[in-house]
C-alpha cells in the first residue's frame, strides 16, 4: 500500500472501492467462532464491546445471527445491542451525500500532509447488495476505509472513524477485562497499543507471537498481561470460564 500510494495516488479511491467489494460478501457459516464468542460472553448480559481493525462484516453478521442488534460505538448501548467499534473503518460505512454527489473527477493527494478527500456523515449499508451498488455507481468517492498503510490514513468520513477510535479509547479505559485476539503486536499502531499499555486492566493475548506480546508488556511495565493461546478456537474455553461458562 505504501508503494501504491507513492506510484498510483490518483487510483486510491478506486482501490478503496475494490476493497469494499472484496470484503462485503463474507458471511459467517455455522460454527463460526464469533458466534461462539458471543455465546460465551452471555449475549448482552456481560456488556461486552467488540473492537476490530477488520473491514469485513463477520462480527456484525454473527451478532445478528445470534438474535441481537448492533451499535457502532462503545457503552452505553441500547437494550439487546452489542457495541461494535470499527477502528479502521468498515466496508459498509458509506459517505452520505444527501441529494448531492461527486462524480467524474479524481483526486491527487500526493502533496497533502494527511488531508482527506471528503468528511461527510456516513450511512450504514444494510446489505452486501447496497455496498456493491454504491461501489458500482460512484466513480469519485469510496467507503470510509483506512488505508492499509502505516499512516492508517482515512480519506472519507474521517470524523466518524475518529469517533470510532475515541470509543475504543474510552472502552479500554472502562473495561474490567480485555482480550486481544489475532492482532500482532505492531507498536507503529500507537492508537491501538498505547491505550492498552496505559491501563492496568487484565489483558489476555491470543495469537502466534506470544514472545512479542511478552516483550511489549515488559517494555511497557504492563502488569496483569497474559498469553492465553495461539488460536481463537483454543482460547474460547478460557474466555468462557472467565465469564462463568
Amino acid at each position: 500500500m505504501d508503494r501504491f500510494w507513492t506510484e498510483h495516488n490518483t487510483w486510491t479511491s478506486e482501490l478503496l472501492r475494490d476493497m469494499a467489494r472484496f470484503f462485503a460478501p463474507f458471511e459467517p457459516c455455522d460454527g463460526n467462532l464469533y458466534m461462539a464468542l458471543i455465546d460465551a460472553l452471555g449475549g448482552t448480559r456481560k456488556k461486552a464491546v467488540f473492537a476490530t481493525t477488520n473491514y469485513d462484516l463477520l462480527i456484525e453478521y454473527a451478532i445478528v445471527k445470534s438474535g441481537l442488534l448492533i451499535s457502532y460505538g462503545g457503552m452505553p448501548a441500547a437494550p439487546r445491542n452489542m457495541p461494535v467499534i470499527k477502528i479502521h473503518g468498515s466496508c459498509n460505512f458509506l459517505p452520505d451525500m444527501g441529494s448531492g454527489g461527486i462524480s467524474g473527477i479524481g483526486f491527487d493527494l500526493s502533496q497533502s500532509e494527511g488531508g482527506s478527500v471528503l468528511d461527510a456523515p456516513i450511512r450504514v449499508a444494510q446489505s452486501t447488495r447496497e455496498i456493491l451498488e454504491f461501489c458500482a455507481k460512484e466513480d469519485a468517492i469510496a467507503p470510509a476505509l483506512a488505508l492499509y498503510h502505516p499512516s492508517k490514513r482515512v480519506l472519507y468520513c474521517r470524523s466518524f472513524v475518529r469517533q470510532q477510535q475515541a470509543s475504543y479509547l474510552s472502552s479500554v479505559k472502562s473495561a474490567s477485562r480485555i482480550y486481544v485476539v489475532g492482532l500482532r503486536v505492531h507498536t507503529v499502531d500507537a492508537h491501538i497499543w498505547q491505550p492498552l499499555a496505559s491501563v492496568n486492566t487484565p489483558l489476555f493475548y491470543v495469537g502466534r507471537e506470544p514472545g512479542d506480546f511478552t516483550e511489549w508488556a515488559r517494555q511497557n511495565k504492563r502488569k496483569s498481561a497474559f498469553s492465553v493461546a495461539a488460536s481463537f478456537a483454543e482460547a474460547l474455553p478460557t474466555i468462557r470460564s472467565h465469564h462463568g461458562g
